[in-house]
């Protein structure tokens, strides 16, 4: 695009002069400078933290870097159970600390918000990592000792040891569940106490008729166990709950179901004859002007003796009643281990159930069990009816269900060839996780469940490697799904979409929730809309479904179009554009290369439809892109530093995408041999933590394991220019240090990144950010199949070759057939220029 060219129908003022003003800057001493300063300008770019109230300073303790990760505070999950409608997530002390209902995406209706790693662990007067005492949904018990007064004492304690794991064998890639088991001990009182959790299977047909076959109930199985000389003579399970019914979401600010509690407030009431806690709330979607209610009932399968309806004496914005008098809340009214028997209370409500356990019940008198259920529904009716049907079902058939049904959606997927428990284990995580949180309606899939950071919205970046995960397990059909979903809800020019005026029409906004609503603030990302150009049209290269592409093309042209003009005419490189989840606009390889991919795509697109024209502006801005990338993007190697050359000169680091998915050029040439030489560069300094001490944070080192896997499958990497080289050994030995380092240790959970923490036992590495993660995870997955190619049941071409093993394993799962066939396979991703 030359000066004075136009993108038509951009913005919400059309105002096509002030974008060929930002287009014709002439700088050729600094290119990119004024441009980019300009186009701050123009778009307003928006601090990603919309409500400062949300946004918290972390604690002491992250070593080495200075930036605050945690800025929406610390994730308190460890552990997911989930079936497409209900997502919960529990934390390590065996607390509910999210409750997303109706979708992964959207609400979560539990009130539990941190602040502080640094804070104490949970006790009497605090909760973990700075969350008020009374947050979240956990248990307890009232115990006696022969004539002492009786004392309450929550599972969460310090008093009270915890192990935590999902209940599958880690090692056994065929025993796919996402049931929890925590386990409390408690010696002074003699007591063992195993708390399984499971959300129950959901709808039958994940891929077909949206409508909701599967039921939105938690079942908390609880059994304690006596020691023969424990002084605990009985004892009642006390269960607790701070439910926050939320039925409204913000544009481009995802907080409100979270941390800003004074807009949540619902009605709470004991109904006797359901033998429940029941929250209700109706009011209005103002995201999207629609009518919505929802209903969360608690009850235990057996009979309660006491019950609380309370106000929330600790969230500041609440009303004073929950702090005294008839409306106490719930969690204070039970420190004697009384409950007053409150029946209703509206606001900021809290509710507690206790029952007595029964001792003997199965004929062991030291055992007693009982279950705590949870059900969500759009009406109180519903909601009990669940609590009420689940009362008569077993932990056993609910979890064996559960698990049956994750069965079927995962049928027998591919699994790296190690004896690495971690490895496998992480691995069973990452597609339990994914398919549980895949939205049945739209096809969305949440780059996590949590709130803190609140990542339960769908990218389109992420989306394009959950789709080729699910290529890789055999599930095209949501992948068909799910870019149709991209398709509709991008923007165009002949068909606005009003909620985000300000995204170009080819374009997508930062993310969106599962209905479509925008989710972040950055108004688009030029590597977002050219990793959506590509998963789109993959998916017609996977499959050859003509009727597919026919109906996605109007996306695939929207987006190409764009990409062909967003052009900086000084250097022909991209023009300047938020990038990579960065607001203020730049120009790098991040964009440079992905635009690559996307047109490479296009091209592939355009001619499987007969649009030969079209094809050829793509095939020619797609070489012109090239060369510009090889003559500014690529930063020659320093010998002096020991710094091989590499693709990002303008970033400062090596683009590891580059190498795959991007596939920029063969893995044997110069260049890229430098190239991947920088990336293991990059990324192996974490491998070496924390002893090293030199580095305190990390993420996404399986994006660059994943290329390295598949160039050192026979030979190692070198430099060219430099002395060493990197070996399959390697590549092995950072994947094992993910599974085994960065992934929690007791549920093989990631998050987004990983920090070195001082304790008194040394240095450890822990993982945080929204774990689990499930882009990471993924990531971790297709790198770790890369590094060990299943071998018992595939056969496969091991080449160092771009695509390597996971796009055959895409192309037996999905065609059944393995390489070599067709003559064409594996898929063309467009014509590549020399670029040497």
């Amino acid at each position: 695009m030359g000066a004075g060219a136009t993108v038509s129908g951009f913005g919400a003022t059309g105002d096509d002069d002030g974008l060929a003003a930002l287009l014709s800057v002439e700088d050729p001493a600094t290119p990119g400078a004024e441009m980019a300063a300009a186009m701050n300008e123009w778009f307003g770019a928006r601090a990603l933290v919309q409500n400062e109230q949300c946004a918290y300073p972390t604690g002491g303790g992250l070593v080495g870097e200075a930036h605050d990760f945690e800025l929406y505070g610390p994730t308190d999950v460890n552990a997911q159970t989930s079936n497409g409608s209900l997502a919960v997530g529990i934390s390590d002390e065996g607390t509910l600390t999210v409750f997303r209902w109706p979708r992964p995406s959207f609400y979560d209706q539990l009130k539990y918000k941190t602040s502080d790693r640094d804070a104490p662990s949970s006790g009497t007067d605090h909760g973990k990592f700075g969350a008020y005492p009374n947050a979240g949904a956990f248990l307890g018990l009232v115990v006696e000792r022969g004539e002492a007064t009786p004392t309450l004492t929550w599972l969460r304690e310090d008093d009270w040891s915890v192990d935590q794991a999902y209940t599958d064998a880690d090692a056994d890639p065929t025993d796919l569940a996402d049931s929890v088991r925590t386990t409390f001990r408690h010696d002074d009182l003699g007591l063992t106490v195993v708390v399984r959790d499971v959300v129950a299977a959901g709808d039958a047909d994940r891929a077909g008729d949206p409508t909701r076959d599967g039921d939105d109930v938690l079942v908390r199985d609880v059994t304690v166990e006596r020691d023969a000389d424990s002084p605990v003579t009985s004892a009642r399970l006390a269960a607790f709950e701070n439910l926050n019914l939320v039925v409204s979401k913000k544009p481009k600010s995802p907080t409100r179901d979270w941390c800003e509690e004074e807009e949540n407030q619902d009605r709470a009431r004991y109904l006797p004859g359901a033998d429940a806690v029941v929250h209700e709330r109706a009011d209005t979607d103002t995201s999207t002007g629609e009518s919505r209610e929802v209903a969360v009932a608690m009850g235990f399968a057996g009979e309660s003796d006491g019950h609380q309806v309370g106000g929330d004496a600790y969230e500041p914005t609440a009303t004073p009643a929950g702090r005294g008098g008839p409306a106490q809340d719930a969690y204070d009214d039970l420190r004697d281990g009384a409950l007053r028997g409150n029946d209703e209370f509206v606001g900021q409500t809290t509710g507690a159930l206790v029952a007595d356990l029964q001792f003997g019940g199965e004929g062991d008198p030291d055992t007693a069990t009982e279950q705590v259920l949870f059900a969500a529904a759009e009406t109180a009716t519903g909601a009990t009816a669940l609590v009420d049907e689940y009362r008569d079902r077993s932990f056993a058939a609910v979890d064996r269900e559960k698990r049956a049904w994750i069965e079927t959606l995962l049928d027998d997927p591919p699994f790296p060839d190690t004896d690495d428990t971690a490895v496998l284990a992480l691995c069973k995580r990452a597609l339990v996780s994914l398919v549980t949180s895949y939205d049945p309606q739209s096809g969305a899939v949440v780059a996590s469940i949590c709130t803190q950071s609140p990542y339960g919205e769908d990218w389109v970046r992420d989306g394009a490697f959950f789709n080729y995960g699910l290529g890789v397990v055999g599930l095209d059909d949501w992948v068909a799904k799910r870019n149709r979903w991209y398709a509709d809800i991008q923007q165009a020019a002949e068909d606005p979409e009003p909620t985000y005026p300000d995204t170009p029409p080819g374009n997508w906004p930062m993310n969106h929730y599962a209905d479509g609503v925008v989710g972040g603030p950055i108004d688009w990302e030029i590597d977002e809309t050219a990793y959506g150009l590509w998963t789109i049209v993959d998916h017609y290269e996977l499959t050859g479904d003509e009727a597919y592409l026919e109906a996605v093309w109007p996306a695939v042209r929207r987006a190409a179009d764009f990409l062909v003009e967003w052009k900086d005419p000084r250097n022909d490189l991209q023009g300047h554009a938020s990038e990579d989840d960065h607001p203020e606009p730049t120009q790098s390889i991040i964009g440079a290369a992905t635009v690559w991919l996307g047109l490479g795509s296009a091209v592939i697109a355009a001619e499987a439809i007969g649009k030969d024209e079209q094809a050829a502006v793509y095939r020619g801005r797609r070489s012109e892109l090239a060369d510009a990338v090889e003559r500014l993007l690529y930063a020659e190697a320093d010998p002096s530093e020991n710094r091989p050359g590499f693709y990002g000169k303008k970033k400062g680091f090596p683009m590891a995408p580059l190498a795959w998915p991007i596939c920029w050029d063969d893995y044997d040439t110069h260049r890229m041999r430098n190239h991947l030489h920088a990336v293991w560069q990059q990324i192996s300094t974490s491998f070496a933590e924390p002893a090293a001490g030199e580095k305190g944070s990390g993420l996404y080192e399986a994006k660059g394991l994943v290329p390295l896997a598949q160039a050192t499958r026979n030979s190692p990497v070198s430099a060219p220019d430099l002395d060493g080289e990197v070996t399959g050994a390697d590549v092995k030995a950072g994947i094992d240090w993910i599974a085994n380092r960065h992934a929690t240790p007791d549920t093989h959970i990631m998050g987004e990144i990983w920090i070195r923490r001082e304790t008194e036992d040394g240095p450890e590495v822990r993982t945080t950010i929204s774990q689990p993660h499930i882009w990471e995870q993924i990531l971790f997955y297709l790198a770790a199949l890369e590094a060990y190619p299943p071998s018992d049941d595939y056969d496969l071409a091991l080449e160092e070759s771009c695509g390597g093993v996971i796009d055959q394993l895409r192309d037996i799962e999905t065609n059944g057939r393995g390489p070599g066939q067709p003559e064409e396979w594996p898929p063309n991703s467009g014509e590549a220029p020399n670029r040497q």
